[in-house]
């Protein structure tokens, strides 16, 4: 099957089968706790003609094979952290070893190395924590069942939370999205809603520092998790696919009043942070990324970004370092906030 093959196919889960991985048996003498997996299809680029692999497919992929080395299904990602090494190319497929580093009974964590198949070159590495329970509505259901005894046993767990309001700009535009302007983009996997504020700063903007301006877009993957084998292991590899995607070409905006594309600049990500703080949502539908440049020094910027359903939950926080290099003729344009050259 080959991926247009993929994307025609209306009865599957598409990035489900696209990312998919076929494990491959251990030569003799090999260490019994790492295990081999090849990607079925070549990871892409974002868009035809660009450099290198987008970043998401590694995440996706990689998490993927992570996932597939867990024998108990009741586990989820809770968290993964990842480095780009190499820009993936489309000439071969990928391989990854999956290293056991952890096996507990409510934890777990996996290392996972990608090589290029046709090169040998190790172009990512990711490493994965998993836990039992990352549901925040099951643990309430299940906490609510309890007598009142077991509620005050110092042993029971309390599911208590906290969480931060979205940026401002989520409840201006939640009820409008179907009236604001949707761009389809990363081969036709992933769409956003880019809002007024983010092409344009208001007048109270212009006095606030870069690293403290904040935006807010919402998007969601082009997919139907209903349709994957596995639903919840899928929602949480879409979203994985989609959380490198798009906020890191507008630090352009962080610097400037107006976000001009015109402007170019290098920029490539350097690695990649996600925190899962729940499970019950579907990337499949819109969410909101509330996100800002917290700092950029020494040719490295860094964006942290959260991640809301339209109810308001904050499922997943993002965290990326990315290489960003301003031409002088830039940098000396700047002249708003505190940095300066």
């Amino acid at each position: 099957m080959s991926l247009q093959t993929v994307y025609d196919n209306t009865q599957i889960c598409k990035l489900e089968e696209k990312f998919s991985v076929v494990k491959s048996e251990n030569t003799p003498g090999a260490d019994p706790k790492t295990f081999l997996f090849e990607g079925k299809y070549p990871l892409e680029p974002f868009r035809e003609g660009t450099r290198g692999t987008y970043g998401g497919e590694f995440v996706a992929q990689a998490l993927v094979a992570a996932y597939d080395s867990i024998e108990d299904k009741d586990f989820d990602v809770h968290s993964l952290h990842s480095y780009f090494l190499k820009a993936g190319l489309m000439d071969s497929n990928m391989r990854y070893e999956v290293t056991i580093t952890s096996e507990g009974r409510n934890y777990c964590n996996r290392l996972v190395k990608c090589y290029q198949i046709h090169s040998n070159e190790l172009c990512f590495i990711l490493m994965a924590s998993f836990t039992r329970a990352n549901s925040i509505q099951q643990r309430q259901e299940s906490f609510g069942a309890l007598d009142e005894e077991k509620m005050n046993h110092p042993r029971t767990k309390v599911p208590f939370e906290f969480l931060r309001e979205p940026f401002y700009t989520f409840d201006k535009y939640k009820h409008k999205l179907d009236k604001l302007p949707q761009l389809e983009h990363t081969n036709g996997n992933l769409m956003h809603i880019i809002t007024p504020e983010v092409w344009k700063a208001t007048d109270k903007e212009k006095l606030i520092d870069p690293g403290r301006r904040e935006f807010g877009i919402f998007f969601k993957v082009i997919d139907n998790t209903k349709l994957a084998e596995e639903p919840r292991k899928a929602n949480m590899v879409d979203f994985a696919f989609a959380s490198d995607s798009f906020y890191l070409s507008t630090v352009m905006r962080a610097v400037f009043p107006l976000l001009d594309y015109k402007k170019d600049f290098f920029r490539v990500s350097l690695d990649h942070t996600i925190h899962f703080h729940d499970t019950n949502f579907d990337p499949t539908e819109w969410m909101f990324i509330d996100y800002k440049f917290v700092r950029l020094s020494n040719d490295r910027v860094l964006v942290t970004s959260l991640y809301f359903t339209l109810d308001r939950r904050l499922v997943a926080s993002v965290l990326q370092e990315a290489m960003a290099l301003f031409p002088l003729k830039l940098a000396l344009q700047s002249k708003h906030g505190s940095y300066k050259l």
